[in-house]
């Protein structure tokens, strides 16, 4: 009797010194997993990143009101320089080009319909002569659905500026709602906003109007 219980001993020793060591392990395996994780999800790797530093030049407009009469019509539209997902330079100035700026939201879908109804559109109808669409990406947040924008816009056609993190640019706009939509005129005055998903025939036929066309 006395032998087995010297014999069995030792082997009660090595397990009571392997498990803190499994679960270390374990504990590490965790760690490296999570890290990878988020490292994919915000895709920095690649050098994109889902928001920027954006600067804004001129005076922000009054947040709309829908069912009123618009201040913010024939008040000089705000500048925004930054840049896109992947840091190339992208600006939306008063540059003489009548244009609609739609800002998105990724958690948004009425966004999510715009973005799927507005691409293919684009597609097969070319934008109206001597005017332009650019977006601007806001509002992210990594625990909403459909992160990371970056993502999501892979396939959009338009160029798009990666709102910084504050969401300075909507704010600058005066967005209300998603999606949102900017008529600015040749002279940089905004001629209309329009708050909610927009028809790709009504985005051109407004852009056609303000270009006087």
């Amino acid at each position: 009797m006395s032998k087995k219980a010297v014999k069995k001993a030792p082997s009660k020793k090595r397990r009571s010194r392997r498990t803190p060591i499994l679960i270390g392990v374990g504990f590490v395996a965790v760690v490296a997993l999570v890290a990878l994780l988020t490292t994919g999800s915000n895709s920095e790797d690649a050098g994109i990143k889902q928001t920027r530093p954006v600067s804004i030049a001129g005076t922000a407009l009054p947040t709309y009101q829908s069912g009123t009469a618009d201040p913010a019509v024939g008040m000089t539209a705000p500048e925004i320089t930054g840049a896109t997902f992947d840091g190339t330079p992208l600006s939306i100035t008063n540059d003489g080009i009548p244009k609609a700026i739609i800002l998105l939201a990724h958690w948004c879908p009425h966004c999510q319909t715009e973005v799927e109804e507005l691409t293919p559109w684009i597609a097969a109808n070319p934008i109206p002569a001597g005017t332009a669409i650019v977006s601007i990406s806001t509002s992210v947040n990594v625990a909403q659905p459909n992160y990371p924008p970056s993502k999501w816009l892979a396939d959009w056609p338009l160029p798009t500026v990666a709102d910084d993190a504050n969401s300075s640019s909507s704010r600058a706009f005066g967005l209300s709602g998603f999606p949102f939509v900017v008529f600015v005129g040749a002279d940089g005055k905004v001629t209309g906003r329009i708050e909610g998903g927009v028809a790709p025939e009504t985005l051109y036929q407004v852009l056609e109007s303000i270009a006087g066309k």
